[in-house]
């Protein structure tokens, strides 16, 4: 997924997992099995830096023992530069509420398959985790849009998906600004 020199855009396929402790991340270009269109739509408009922005794409998954539970989450975007506006839009397509029996065919990197999509349940933690810092560290103008989504019946939370929507910000705009999103990474997961 990532060269050692992260101006290029190279990609591999291959996902880097960092673990600490009982947390673990796996960062990686694209997981097609997640891709998912919701019904309803979560959305958020913050000021945008002056910065250039460059297209780019990104899926990161999260697992973090907790209380005797293993919360899991996976959430994937693309976010495409707007010169015409002075936003940075954020989207977050969702589903139904959370139900029972759903097909688990989404590939995890950090344990058994999860289910495709982001339920209603989830969508709007996602979103505040994506937002978190959108105000002290702008994106460029442009949109962030969450098109890949894996969850697991027992093991998704909010606080599972509002930590993934975290990292995967770090993430993007680490791409974003040509710095290093592993070091990104680390360090979100460290705060954890």
């Amino acid at each position: 997924m990532f060269s050692n020199d992260w101006r290029r855009a190279v990609r591999i396929r291959a996902a880097v997992i960092i673990r600490e402790g009982g947390c673990g991340a796996a960062i990686w270009d694209d997981e097609p099995s997640a891709a998912y269109t919701g019904r309803y739509l979560s959305r958020g408009e913050w000021p945008a830096s002056v910065e250039a922005g460059r297209s780019v794409r990104v899926v990161v998954e999260v697992m973090r023992a907790f209380g005797g539970m293993t919360m899991r989450a996976l959430l994937g975007a693309r976010f495409t530069p707007d010169p015409l506006t002075t936003l940075a839009a954020f989207e977050v397509p969702f589903g139904e509420p959370l139900g029972r029996g759903s097909v688990a065919n989404c590939h995890s990197e950090l344990g058994p398959p999860l289910t495709a999509g982001l339920p209603s349940d989830f969508a709007e933690a996602a979103l505040a985790g994506l937002t978190e810092d959108a105000e002290a560290h702008p994106f460029p103008c442009g949109l962030l849009r969450v098109d890949r989504a894996g969850f697991d019946e027992i093991g998704s939370s909010e606080m599972a998906f509002k930590l993934a929507g975290d990292l995967l910000g770090h993430v993007l705009r680490a791409m974003i600004r040509n710095d290093d999103p592993l070091a990104a990474a680390r360090a979100v997961v460290h705060g954890w």
